[in-house]
């Protein structure tokens, strides 16, 4: 079965060089294209991508972080390959912390492309070879990091779990505490807790954790 790809980029011409392209071996399959950030979100919660190649600037977007954020909230087996016109150091901790596999610059051989959707696919990373060894080792610092992670979600306690659940919902405190009657202190509490086990600083990256990682959780504990 071939893979599934969404194409986003806010340049059309750029969107069509690649559904031509990438499809050509057959096993490799163009099912959406999107525009904006908007666009993509929709597009991948229909659809479910196997992998999304993302323009690393897209329009009516907070931030790339906020964009990935969305994208795995409603596709959350779908992984990222970042599409950038530039090799920066810079790009590359923001898209490999937010979530991205794979970073490919724009102007590189259309087959490398297709190289990196079937690395990703596959669970693989993948760098555009014209990019520093310094941007590799940011990625394969984070999906380490990722492993560190499952890690993590096996050690939270059932309560922790429902709490990181609401918290990948975007469901605030108050609303939490009164979901699960306890105090705002208690989800306050329980919080600190789950950033801990995940290493992560914020909700946003217990949330990109929980879609990323949720599947191979048990529930015991």
């Amino acid at each position: 079965m071939p893979t599934r790809i969404i194409v986003a980029d806010d340049h059309a011409m750029f969107r069509e060089m690649l559904k031509i392209a990438l499809p050509r071996d057959g096993d490799l399959e163009v099912v959406g294209e999107a525009g904006d950030g908007i666009e993509v979100v929709t597009i991948a919660e229909r659809i479910a991508p196997d992998v999304i190649l993302l323009d690393y600037k897209m329009p009516h977007v907070k931030s790339f972080a906020w964009l990935v954020g969305q994208i795995l909230a409603h596709s959350p087996h779908t992984k990222l390959i970042v599409l950038s016109g530039f090799a920066s150091p810079e790009i590359a901790t923001i898209a490999a912390q937010g979530g991205a596999r794979g970073y490919v610059l724009k102007a590189t051989r259309l087959a490398a492309v297709a190289d990196a959707v079937r690395s990703v696919a596959k669970g693989g990373v993948w760098i555009d070879p014209g990019l520093p060894r310094r941007i590799f080792e940011i990625f394969q610092r984070h999906a380490c990091a990722s492993s560190g992670q499952q890690d993590g979600l096996r050690g939270l306690t059932r309560r922790e779990r429902e709490v990181l659940a609401q918290v990948a919902k975007g469901i605030s405190n108050p609303d939490i505490a009164r979901q699960l009657s306890v105090s705002q202190q208690t989800v306050k509490t329980h919080l600190t807790r789950i950033f801990a086990k995940l290493e992560v600083r914020n909700r946003l990256g217990a949330a990109l954790a929980f879609y990323g990682k949720e599947a191979s959780v048990s529930d015991d504990g």
